[in-house]
C-alpha cells in the first residue's frame, strides 16, 4: 500500500484542525454561558478585580478620567468591558452574561492567535529538523534515521493544552484579562516564529511591536517581557544585519503604544511607573506587608501610609472609605492610593521564602492535575526512546525563541506570586516547544509509542475537563426550561431584595463580613463606604459577641459614615439579631440606619 500523498495528509490535518477548533469553541461557550450568571465561586469567577475592571469599565465608557485612570489595574480590559456594557445596556443581572461573552470573544481570538502561532510552527520546523538531520549525517552522530512527531500528532497535542490551559487555569467564566493576555503572548510567539523563518518584513516587525505595545496596556507584566521578546527577535531575524534595523522599528511601535500611557499614569501618580501592582504584589507577597486592605503602616519598617483608611472603631476594626477614591469596592478599586507611603524593599530570606512557597504551590498544582501529569509522563517516555543521547539537549532548545521568554515569564511570577491563570499561554508554549522537538527513529515501534502518548494525552484531558463541562451542560439545560437560574444565585438575591426593600441603585452601605469578595454590592448598584472586615481573625465574632451598649456605638459610627443601611454576613446561631432583618432565604441581614 503507497503512503498518503502530501496533499492528502494536508487535507487531513485541515479536517483534524477544524474538528479542534469546533471542540475548543463548544467547550468554551458552555463554560461561558453555563457560569453567565454565576457571581459568588471565589476567584474562578468573580473576585474583587472583577468587580474593580467592571468598575473602571464604566467609568472609561463615561468620560471620567479621573477616575478611570489606575496604576493597579491596566485599561485594556476595562476598555473592552466597557464598550461591552455602553453597546447592549444589560439590566443588572445579565451584566455578568454579557461579560462572559466578551470573555467568549476574548477566548475565539485567543485560539486564532494560537492557531497562527502552530501553524507558523508546522510550517518552518520540518526545514530546519531536515538540515539539522543532514548536519548530523555528515558527522556520523546517528546511524538510524530519525523523525519528528507527525503534524497531526503535534497539531492534537497542541490544541489539546490550549483548551485545557484556557478551561482550566485561565477560565473563560472569569471577569479578568488574563484571557487577553494570552492573545498577545500566542500573537508575539508566532510572529517571532515567522522572524526566524525568514519573513523577517518591516510589516511583520511593526506588528510585533504592536502586540507588545497592547500587551502592555494589558497587563502590566507585558511591559518587561517585551524587551524579552524583543532581544529575542535580535537573534531570530536572519541574516543579522537586518535584525537591528528591524528590531528598532519593533521597539519604537511598541513605545508608540506604551508611553502615552505611562505619561498619562505617571502624571497621575505623581511620578513615574508604568503601574505599581508589581510593586504592590512584592509588598504582600514578600515582604508581608498587610494585604490587600486597611493597611495602616503595620508591620514596623513597611512604610508610613499616607491616606489609609480611616479607622472609625477599634476591637472589632471598622474602618471607613467613602472618599475621595470611587468605585463600588473603594479599597480595592484604587489600592495604590490607599497604599501611598509603602516601601517594597529587598530581603533576601523574605524573597527565599517566596520563591520556595511558589515552587511548592506550583509542585501541588502539578500534581494533582491528571492532565499535566499525562504531559510529563508523555515527554518522558518521548524523549527516553528517542535514544537521542547528547543531541537531546539541541532536541529541547530548538523552539528556545519561544520557550525562554515562557520561561522567564514563568520565573518572574515565582519572585512573587503563582496563580495558574498567570502562567497558561506560557505553559502551553513551553509544552508545544517540547513536544515539537521530539526526534523518534523510523520504526513501527516509534509510532505506536507516538499514538500511545497522544491517546493518554487526549483521555487525560477529556476525563479532566469531564466533571465541570458536566455540570455546565447541565446548567445550560435547566436554564432553557426553567430560566431562573440569575435568582437563584445568592448574590443575586440579595442584590434583588435590597432593592425590594428600599435600598436604591447609589445609596452607600457598610459591610460586617467580606466585603472585598461580595459581588451583591455591584449588582444592587450601592456602594461601600464601611466596613467590618473579616480580618484579624475574630473580627465579627467580637462584634457579634459584645454586649448591646457596644453595638449600639459601633453602629452609631456605621451611621456617621453616611451609609444608609449595615449588610452583615451569617450572624452566629444564639446571638441576639433584634433590629435586623434576614435577606430574604440568604444568610445575609440588614440593619436599616438613620430610620
Amino acid at each position: 500500500m503507497s503512503s498518503p500523498s502530501r496533499a492528502q495528509t494536508d487535507r487531513y490535518r485541515r479536517r483534524l484542525e477544524r474538528l479542534c477548533w469546533f471542540g475548543a469553541l463548544v467547550l468554551g461557550l458552555l463554560q461561558a454561558w453555563g457560569r453567565r450568571h454565576a457571581s459568588a465561586e471565589g476567584l474562578r469567577y468573580i473576585g474583587a478585580d472583577s468587580i474593580s475592571y467592571l468598575d473602571l469599565g464604566d467609568a472609561y465608557a463615561r468620560g471620567d478620567w479621573a477616575h478611570a485612570i489606575n496604576a493597579m489595574w491596566s485599561p485594556c480590559y476595562s476598555w473592552l468591558l466597557g464598550l461591552t456594557l455602553r453597546i447592549f445596556k444589560p439590566t443588572p443581572d445579565q451584566e455578568f452574561t454579557a461579560a462572559r461573552l466578551l470573555n467568549f470573544a476574548i477566548y475565539a481570538a485567543a485560539l486564532a492567535a494560537f492557531a497562527f502561532c502552530l501553524r507558523t510552527l508546522l510550517r518552518t520546523r520540518q526545514t530546519r529538523a531536515t538540515a539539522a538531520q543532514d548536519a548530523a549525517t555528515e558527522t556520523h552522530a546517528h546511524t538510524h534515521t530519525v523523525a519528528l512527531l507527525p503534524d497531526c500528532a503535534l497539531l492534537l497535542i497542541g490544541y489539546t493544552c490550549f483548551i485545557w490551559t484556557a478551561l482550566a487555569m485561565n477560565r473563560v467564566a472569569r471577569i479578568s484579562p488574563d484571557l487577553l493576555v494570552s492573545v498577545w503572548v500566542y500573537l508575539a510567539a508566532g510572529l517571532l516564529l515567522r522572524a526566524r523563518a525568514g519573513a523577517s518584513s518591516w510589516l511583520n516587525s511593526a506588528l510585533l511591536g504592536l502586540v507588545l505595545g497592547v500587551g502592555y496596556l494589558t497587563k502590566t507584566i507585558m511591559f518587561p517581557l517585551a524587551f524579552v521578546w524583543l532581544a529575542c527577535a535580535v537573534f531570530a531575524i536572519k541574516p543579522r544585519r537586518h535584525g537591528a534595523p528591524r528590531v528598532v522599528v519593533a521597539l519604537l511601535v511598541f513605545l508608540s503604544v506604551a508611553v502615552p500611557f505611562i505619561v498619562v499614569l505617571s502624571l497621575h501618580q505623581h511620578r513615574l511607573t508604568i503601574g505599581d501592582s508589581a510593586r504592590l504584589n512584592y509588598a504582600w507577597y514578600v515582604n508581608r506587608i498587610t494585604p490587600f486592605t486597611h493597611w495602616q503602616g503595620e508591620p514596623a519598617g513597611s512604610g508610613a501610609p499616607a491616606h489609609p483608611t480611616r479607622q472609625i472603631f477599634t476591637a472589632p476594626n471598622v474602618y471607613e472609605f467613602a472618599t475621595p477614591v470611587a468605585g463600588t469596592y473603594p479599597p480595592w478599586y484604587d489600592p495604590t492610593y490607599w497604599y501611598t507611603g509603602v516601601t517594597p524593599h529587598f530581603n533576601l530570606r523574605q524573597q527565599a521564602h517566596a520563591i520556595a512557597r511558589n515552587l511548592y504551590l506550583l509542585a501541588r498544582f502539578i500534581a494533582t492535575r491528571i492532565f499535566l501529569l499525562a504531559l510529563l509522563l508523555s515527554l518522558a517516555m518521548l524523549f527516553y526512546f528517542s535514544q537521542r543521547g547528547r543531541m537531546l539537549v539541541g532536541d529541547v532548545t530548538t523552539l528556545w525563541i519561544i520557550s525562554l521568554p515562557s520561561l522567564i515569564a514563568c520565573c518572574l511570577y515565582l519572585l512573587i506570586n503563582v496563580e495558574a491563570r498567570y502562567l497558561a499561554p506560557f505553559f502551553t508554549l513551553i509544552v508545544l516547544s517540547l513536544f515539537a522537538g521530539v526526534h523518534l527513529p523510523e520504526t513501527v515501534a516509534a509510532r505506536r509509542l507516538t499514538r500511545m502518548t497522544v491517546a493518554l494525552i487526549l483521555l487525560a484531558c477529556a476525563l479532566s475537563l469531564a466533571p465541570d463541562t458536566a455540570r455546565d451542560v447541565y446548567a445550560t439545560t435547566r436554564d432553557v426550561f426553567t430560566k431562573q437560574s440569575a435568582t437563584e444565585d445568592v448574590q443575586w438575591q440579595i442584590a434583588s431584595e435590597l432593592q425590594r426593600l428600599g435600598v436604591r441603585p447609589g445609596a452607600q452601605v457598610a459591610i460586617i463580613g467580606d466585603a472585598m469578595y461580595a459581588a451583591w454590592p455591584r449588582l444592587a448598584r450601592v456602594r461601600v463606604v464601611a466596613e467590618l472586615p473579616v480580618k484579624p481573625e475574630g473580627n465579627v465574632a467580637a462584634f457579634w459577641a459584645a454586649d448591646e451598649a457596644r453595638k449600639q456605638q459601633i453602629i452609631a459610627a456605621f451611621a456617621h459614615t453616611g451609609a444608609q443601611v449595615i449588610v452583615a454576613e451569617d450572624a452566629p446561631q444564639g446571638v441576639a439579631t433584634d433590629g435586623w432583618q434576614r435577606i430574604g432565604r440568604t444568610d445575609h441581614y440588614i440593619y436599616f440606619l438613620n430610620r
